[in-house]
């Protein structure tokens, strides 16, 4: 119905330039044409999440923005929410068949038919960090796998990156017996390792986390990051907060493209396109951090909360447990070894200088 309308539109526009004589020599060549030969292009894209939440305004929304601006309005984007015009988990078919030209979503989402999207965000046992993700995405080839992932059935670019999640829990984590039995809300790689650990995994969407909670139908959650978690109401249904994530310490999400409209774009629209997501992507995540330390503050001081480091040991093991994890799915399926043999290459080679240029305390 919006292909329709944006057509309809387009059609009176070059009907009333063809009545005032302004159509040209090239009058009979049709709507399309006209658009072409003037330059301009208009995309509809889709965001998995409301346009007023954060992973939204920090990544998709800005990167809009950047385009407008960057290409002087010639690639005109239509932005809709997630269910404006399909349901959020279902913009990667949209963009495919081409309902969409455009979309931003979070490989998490494409798990089932995509292992290997279940490295492109940090875990405990590969990149830890929103650094490690970053220089292993734009210096060592994880963004040209994230493409060869999906094949020629869309264009991928990174496009939003979150601070470090954390673990609220009402019952205290101070040993791994502790972890045993307890009932947490988890997803993507982190359920197998929670598995590992003993405890009872339990996958919940994000708007039964604080109910489920308050009800104990779960003991802890990994949800996202406090700019998100406080206005959520987490701290209103738990007594604990751990740190560092088990899930992931900086999460990714993705600028997804039908290849049939990239292909039309000129090669300067197409920078655009892909350097308005790289910075996006920085400017979100710096602006992210900002409003998570705003309330990690209010966290610490206006909360009655129990804010505290996993034991070491507990770190130890789960890193050692996912890295045992991720061997292992390696040997189900190939793509996913080529993307953790990349990753662990990197690491081989990140760490040393790493570890020599950050201070030991």
């Amino acid at each position: 119905m919006k292909r329709l309308s944006v057509a309809l539109l387009g059609s009176l526009v070059f009907l009333a330039l063809a009545l005032s004589g302004c159509s040209g020599a090239g009058g009979e060549a049709g709507t399309e044409a006209g658009a072409r030969e003037e330059g301009t292009y208009d995309w509809i894209v889709q965001s998995c999440f409301p346009l007023n939440m954060a992973l939204s305004q920090r990544g998709i929304v800005l990167w809009a923005e950047k385009v407008t601006e960057m290409s002087g309005g010639r690639l005109n984007i239509t932005l809709h929410g997630s269910g404006e015009i399909v349901p959020g988990p279902e913009v990667l078919d949209a963009v495919r068949d081409g309902a969409l030209d455009a979309a931003a979503n979070t490989p998490a989402f494409q798990k089932g038919e995509f292992p290997a999207s279940d490295l492109f965000y940090t875990l405990p046992g590969g990149v830890t960090e929103f650094h490690d993700l970053f220089v292993w995405m734009y210096g060592f080839g994880g963004k040209e796998l994230e493409q060869e992932m999906y094949g020629d059935q869309i264009i991928v670019f990174p496009l939003g990156f979150t601070p470090p999640e954390q673990i609220w829990t009402n019952k205290p984590i101070k040993t791994l017996d502790d972890i045993k039995g307890l009932k947490i809300r988890a997803a993507g790689l982190s359920t197998d390792l929670w598995n590992e650990l003993g405890a009872a995994p339990v996958l919940l969407p994000g708007g039964e986390v604080v109910p489920s909670l308050q009800r104990g139908v779960v003991d802890a959650a990994e949800f996202t990051f406090p700019s998100m978690d406080v206005p959520l109401g987490l701290p209103d249904v738990s007594t604990h907060v751990y740190g560092p994530p088990l899930h992931m310490g900086t999460n990714m999400f993705q600028l997804i493209i039908n290849p049939d409209r990239w292909a039309e774009l000129p090669d300067d629209l197409k920078a655009i396109v892909e350097n308005a997501a790289v910075a996006a992507s920085s400017e979100g995540y710096a602006q992210e951090w900002i409003e998570t330390m705003k309330y990690f503050d209010q966290m610490r001081n206006e909360m009655d909360l129990v804010i505290e480091k996993l034991p070491v040991d507990i770190q130890k093991t789960s890193r050692e447990l996912t890295y045992e994890i991720l061997e292992q799915r390696s040997e189900e399926d190939e793509f996913f070894k080529k993307v953790w043999e990349s990753q662990r290459t990197f690491l081989e080679q990140f760490e040393p200088y790493d570890n020599f240029s950050t201070f030991d305390f």
